[in-house]
């Protein structure tokens, strides 16, 4: 039985919400032009847009769930890669891989994929410099000139401010979805290693960042929800939880 856990933190000062599942319970879902809020589901909004069209990675057995989520999408008119998420051999094993296409992870059976940019919990930094320099995060969001074909261009998405924030991650055993009230993309990445992930990626933020989930009060779940901006934002896609029990 496939089971999910709301818990709530305060990291570097302000609210974290966070879901921990089992990685049977994840999905990729299409839910039009609804908020996480207006949706029938839990979990957390998904990859970026622009309008109804995706602009980064967005697949369920293998298609995607909105037109334009087969690849990421260009920064500037620019070829991107970023982090994306795979879960793959029918479900059992998740990683993430740097990518325009969802094809070039080259691996096998992709049960679902989903886009952002890496917060390489794995590697070891010896500042926040180095980081922004691996997801090329340092420049300002509106100079298209410091784009790079290739790289993941995450300066364009403003990652050194803090903002609202959601991110996905793999401890190894359970998935973590998290959002965030208000943290840059390296206290992101600290919150999802102390929360023991090895693999993690953020997804789309700002108004975008919003989580529904289960309240379980004397054995009985009833839903609730976390938009830090107030936005209820329109947002098209979710990292949906269809856990059978919350605790």
């Amino acid at each position: 039985m496939t089971v999910a856990q709301h818990t709530q933190y305060s990291h570097n000062g302000n609210i974290v919400h966070t879901i921990k599942t089992d990685l049977a319970a994840i999905s990729i879902a299409n839910i039009d032009a609804k908020s996480v809020k207006d949706s029938p589901y839990f979990g957390v909004n998904g990859t970026f847009f622009n309008g109804p069209e995706l602009t980064g990675i967005a697949m369920q057995g293998g298609s995607a769930v909105r037109p334009g989520g087969t690849r990421t999408g260009q920064a500037c008119g620019t070829s991107t890669k970023r982090g994306t998420m795979f879960c793959y051999n029918g479900g059992s094993a998740v990683a993430t891989g740097v990518v325009d296409y969802y094809n070039e992870a080259n691996l096998n059976n992709i049960k679902w994929a989903i886009g952002g940019y890496s917060l390489f919990p794995n590697v070891s930094y010896p500042s926040d410099t180095q980081y922004y320099d691996a997801i090329h995060g340092h420049d300002s969001s509106a100079d298209c000139s410091k784009t790079k074909a290739g790289s993941q261009n995450a300066f364009r998405f403003g990652p050194k401010s803090k903002n609202n924030r959601t991110a996905i991650g793999w401890d190894g055993s359970k998935i973590w979805l998290a959002a965030f009230a208000s943290e840059n993309a390296w206290g992101v990445r600290q919150f999802m290693k102390d929360r023991g992930c090895n693999t993690a990626i953020m997804l789309d933020g700002g108004g975008s960042t919003q989580m529904g989930y289960a309240i379980v009060r004397n054995g009985n779940p009833s839903a609730a929800s976390f938009d830090p901006s107030g936005e209820n934002r329109k947002v098209y896609t979710m990292v949906r939880v269809s856990a059978l029990d919350w605790t």
